[in-house]
């Protein structure tokens, strides 16, 4: 919504809002109530969507190669997927794709590629455990945003 909502007054500088700008707005907000409920969803059950994520990741084959599996490793994933959860949640809220990539999945996919945790997928952990804890109404609404993810972080590039 922030780019939108940027998008609306750079396009309008001066002059009135297009009519497409217009119904993009409108649209964003008609789902507000959906989107906001679906955030306080994911607040309420963070808990135990990390706890599915994680216990998931202990079971991926990626962790126990080269001994990656360690008290410390889980940790730093576990506060990695909070992250994760936490700038989703805010992504899909505000119904902004530019904002998440910018903010958190350009700066993540770094991180990770510096770790030599390239292969990772641990944002696949998080969607997996919000596609269980939330209802299906909520959980589809992440989507869009998991989905970009997957695109950024497969490719081999630095961004």
């Amino acid at each position: 919504m922030i780019t939108l909502l940027e998008t609306l007054v750079d396009g309008a500088d001066g002059a009135y809002a297009s009519k497409q700008d217009l119904r993009n707005l409108e649209h964003a907000m008609s789902s507000w109530s959906e989107r906001k409920a679906a955030y306080l969803a994911v607040e309420a059950n963070e808990k135990s969507i990390i706890d599915r994520a994680r216990r998931s990741m202990e079971n991926d084959k990626l962790f126990h190669e080269n001994n990656r599996l360690n008290p410390a490793m889980l940790e730093c994933c576990c506060r990695d997927m909070t992250l994760t959860l936490r700038s989703y949640a805010l992504g899909m809220l505000l119904q902004d794709e530019e904002m998440l990539k910018d903010r958190f999945i350009y700066w993540h996919k770094n991180i990770l590629q510096s770790m030599d945790l390239a292969k990772y997928q641990g944002s696949k952990f998080v969607y997996d455990s919000i596609c269980i804890e939330l209802p299906r109404e909520q959980s589809k609404l992440f989507k869009p945003y998991f989905k970009i993810d997957s695109e950024i972080t497969a490719s081999p590039e630095l961004n």
